[in-house]
């Protein structure tokens, strides 16, 4: 019987050093697998999500992109889904995880992450995206607030980070990709960045989100970390359940 533990990860790619870990739940077989993705700069990189996961029998990998907190090489908006699919394929090697079961959980730009790398890999069972970006286009952020991003991250700038973000793909160019897939939307209607009205010309493009709404959260929903972990990993361990299990 394997017992849960907190396994230290590191991904050696050509140009960088990945670090992160892994949640590994108990079990005696090949088990569901979550990668956890943060936002920027990644202050909250939803690390009680992944324990709790963990606990529900679901292997969990936190990951820090390339130039982010203790990863070499220099950070870039463009090289966030290189990173996404190196760790998605250390995942799908390991003996102790399905690789037919691995999704994805992110957060903020974290979230786009997760849906963008669905979107390109049919291999990806699932995944959840909590107050994503959805339109680089349709939000409004300063100078002090890339400024505030790039300062805790190595290689960048704040008008590089700029550049970069308007340079991303919105996720409704995608939606084709996501028609009928298992994804979970989650929103917070207090937040600053991403209110609701975001979400909707992505929820008319693809229907079969699953769509939830935390009326009084902020865009980290800090009051309502309960729930949150609650709506999660329960959607989570249906999604990633065998498929006889799943019917």
């Amino acid at each position: 019987m394997r017992e849960p533990d907190l396994e230290g990860v590191v991904l050696d790619l050509d140009d960088a050093r990945l670090l992160g870990g892994l949640y590994r739940a108990a079990g005696m077989s090949r088990g569901p697998a979550v990668l956890v993705l943060h936002g920027i700069p990644g202050h909250e990189r939803l690390l009680d999500l992944a324990l709790e996961c963990q606990a529900r029998g679901i292997h969990a990998m936190y990951l820090h992109y390339r130039g982010s907190w203790g990863s070499t090489g220099r950070y870039s908006l463009t090289t966030l889904l290189d990173d996404v699919g190196a760790a998605l394929d250390w995942l799908r090697d390991r003996e102790d995880v399905d690789p037919s079961r691995v999704g994805l959980l992110g957060i903020s730009l974290g979230g786009w992450a997760a849906l963008a790398a669905a979107a390109a890999d049919l291999r990806v069972a699932a995944a959840a995206a909590l107050s994503p970006l959805i339109d680089p286009n349709r939000v409004s952020l300063s100078a002090a607030d890339f400024a505030g991003f790039a300062a805790p991250l190595s290689g960048t700038s704040g008008p590089q980070l700029a550049e970069e973000w308007h340079q991303l793909t919105p996720i409704g160019s995608l939606a084709q990709a996501l028609h009928g897939r298992p994804v979970l939307l989650v929103s917070a209607d207090q937040d600053a960045y991403f209110p609701p009205e975001h979400y909707r010309p992505l929820v008319q493009q693809v229907p079969s989100i699953e769509w939830v709404r935390f009326p009084r959260a902020d865009h980290l929903f800090t009051q309502v970390r309960p729930g949150l972990r609650h709506v999660v990993t329960h959607w989570l361990i249906h999604s990633l359940a065998p498929p006889a299990a799943a019917r």
